[in-house]
């Protein structure tokens, strides 16, 4: 039986207020290389958090947020341009600059804090803005309009694990699992259980017990976004963070939960999310038409997905 050496870590709640796990499986490795490798895993993660946090006043988005013009990092523009040609891409849907209509509806303060579930502002309605964005890719110049706020929550987590990714990789690492609250990247394979894949559930949503199905996953990103988390109610009004920036209000939408696989978590999580506000026509549309495997669970707990997910879904018949 071959030898393998392994590292692993989680930490809950301390980065991006949500649970991150990490392992690293090699062969060939030392347990120092792999040691050092999973140390500065979890220090991309904060940097993350640290650079693109909407909580944090001195990060470079809360100064982004109170300018009209800034030089920004090449790293804030890289995430700002991916977040353009999703918005782009999703006609809208996806719009990181829906922040007032968060902070309006209570989002103001990051989960498990004091404000969160306080509307800190009225209702600020239809929303519309992002496309005011402008980057000059020569210079790194942002120039929006001052009152245009942005909130990264609904990119970053999976940029991130994307950067963690890129980092183990680059140091010859190829068998490993990065878990940021759901955002997901499996590498290569299970090695200490003899897997050539890693198997991630699909957990059922919030309060229900059990898995609605098992994914098995071989360098694939997996992303779940839903309504049955971060939920909140304001006088007796039921809210969650998945604002539809049609309307400025929390979505209106049939599904509970949608889990996407692709290549990227970064893309995985904002088609995910894009998916989970159009509801479960308009949403499997969307991911159809661009050939990504989605799964979703609706509110009245049925579940359905599409072709492109049926190859990663493990048939316990079989």
């Amino acid at each position: 039986m071959k030898a393998f050496r392994s590292v692993e870590r989680e930490v809950s709640g301390e980065i991006m207020r949500t649970d991150i796990f990490v392992k690293i499986v090699s062969e060939t490795r030392s347990e120092a290389d792999l040691k050092r490798d999973l140390e500065d895993s979890f220090a991309v993660l904060r940097d993350v958090e640290t650079r693109f946090s909407r909580f944090r006043p001195d990060s470079e988005l809360s100064v982004l947020n109170g300018s009209s013009e800034m030089r920004v990092s090449s790293e804030m523009a890289h995430i700002l341009a991916e977040s353009v040609s999703l918005h782009d891409e999703t006609g809208g849907i996806f719009d990181p600059s829906v922040l007032e209509c968060l902070e309006s509806s209570g989002y103001a303060g990051s989960f498990d804090t004091a404000s969160f579930g306080v509307p800190s502002r009225v209702d600020v309605g239809r929303h519309s803005g992002f496309g005011e964005l402008v980057i000059d890719s020569g210079s790194g110049v942002v120039r929006k309009p001052v009152d245009l706020r942005i909130d990264l929550g609904g990119i970053a987590k999976g940029y991130a694990v994307d950067k963690v990714v890129r980092m183990l990789r680059e140091r010859g690492n190829t068998d490993f699992l990065v878990d940021a609250g759901g955002d997901i990247y499996a590498s290569g394979a299970d090695l200490e259980n003899g897997y050539d894949f890693w198997g991630i559930d699909i957990a059922k949503p919030s309060g229900e017990m059990g898995r609605a199905a098992l994914l098995t996953l071989h360098d694939m990103a997996v992303a779940t976004s839903g309504t049955d988390r971060r939920r909140w109610s304001v006088e007796g009004e039921a809210r969650h963070h998945l604002i539809d920036p049609r309307t400025g209000n929390s979505a209106r939408t049939d599904l509970v939960s949608v889990t996407v696989v692709g290549a990227t978590v970064s893309r995985a999580e904002v088609i995910a999310k894009t998916v989970c506000i159009l509801g479960r026509e308009r949403g499997l549309d969307f991911a159809t038409n661009r050939r990504a495997a989605v799964f979703m669970t609706m509110s009245d707990g049925k579940t359905v997905y599409n072709e492109y997910m049926k190859p990663h879904i493990y048939d316990e018949k079989n």
